[in-house]
């Protein structure tokens, strides 16, 4: 894709990934003010971008990610702050990617939350992060991966910050049509220069645009990096911010372009190769799993679990993790 436009067109989608000033908020009424901050930036995206289809936010970006006071910030969805959010992208005519750290669960912990919602206001979609980064968060996992279809009939599929090192995750949505992966992360030093090639390798292994929003500055514990950025699905970048708070980028993702190369592309057809692996020797190829860990991982959970930790550790307390 071409890159330096502020316009779209009918074939391609305007994306936005902005390094969001790391919020530090002890109330809920502080949370409500930065809700409004941030519908202040999809307005001024939209003024400075007119081709802006869609506006990604990152993790954390919401209600921060306090020590001592995370659980007292958790709210429903919808709710207040997505009603300050559905507004703003009712009024700008775009749609926008949020996080909500956390969603109430009557059940147990918090959900690490992702929504999107429509430039009509609608929430269209909910992901709860499936792999929380442990041993520091607190969230319930979530169990599901998501797509939907988004602006001008793009697929998007949504993953949460260490999601993404996961890269059975990143496969399985777009397995399930996903031309757009967005990740949301809230992700700090030292892991920048890893989390900066991550995308380009999903993307590139799996044909999909990548679009990550990163936290920028520095709160009560961590300094977050940055480098929010777009991905073209061939692993080349198409658009990166650096490390300060409040940049923001712009690209365009051309539908007809990704999928010309998901019909056409033979040799570096990943997704078509991994179900017709050896098609050049044998008519349609070998379609049945090679991979013994994920048939053992199918049939029999606890034994998979028992594997990966011989191979890795057994300690599953939290207090016993550093």
């Amino acid at each position: 894709m071409p890159v330096g436009t502020i316009s779209s067109s009918p074939d391609t989608v305007g994306v936005a990934v902005i390094n969001y000033q790391v919020p530090i908020l002890e109330t809920k009424e502080q949370v409500l003010e930065n809700c409004h901050k941030m519908a202040a930036n999809i307005w001024g995206m939209k003024r400075g971008y007119p081709g802006l289809d869609l506006i990604i936010f990152p993790e954390y970006s919401c209600q921060g990610f306090h020590p001592l006071k995370w659980n007292e910030l958790t709210t429903t969805i919808p709710g207040p702050e997505t009603e300050i959010w559905s507004e703003a992208c009712r009024k700008n005519k775009v749609w926008g990617v949020f996080s909500i750290t956390g969603e109430n669960n009557p059940d147990g912990n918090p959900w690490n939350t992702l929504i999107m919602i429509n430039d009509q206001g609608e929430i269209v979609m909910k992901y709860r992060k499936i792999f929380p980064w442990v041993p520091m968060e607190p969230w319930s996992a979530g169990h599901e991966t998501i797509v939907v279809t988004g602006p001008k009939g793009i697929r998007i599929g949504a993953t949460i910050c260490y999601d993404g090192n996961i890269p059975e995750i990143v496969r399985d949505t777009v397995m399930k049509g996903a031309e757009l992966v967005v990740r949301i992360q809230g992700y700090m030093y030292p892991a920048k220069e890893q989390q900066r090639m991550i995308s380009q390798v999903r993307a590139w292994e799996n044909l999909a645009y990548f679009a990550v929003s990163n936290m920028a500055g520095r709160d009560l514990v961590y300094s977050y990096f940055g480098h929010s950025n777009i991905v073209n699905f061939d692993g080349t970048v198409l658009a990166e911010c650096s490390t300060s708070p409040g940049e923001a980028t712009y690209a365009l993702l051309s539908i007809s372009a990704i999928r010309d190369a998901r019909r056409n592309w033979t040799a570096e057809n990943h997704l078509y190769n991994l179900l017709h692996r050896g098609y050049t020797a044998e008519s349609g190829g070998l379609a049945e799993c090679p991979f013994s860990f994920y048939q053992t991982w199918v049939n029999d959970p606890e034994k998979a679990k028992s594997i990966t930790e011989n191979l890795t550790r057994n300690a599953d307390d939290p207090e016993k993790a550093f």
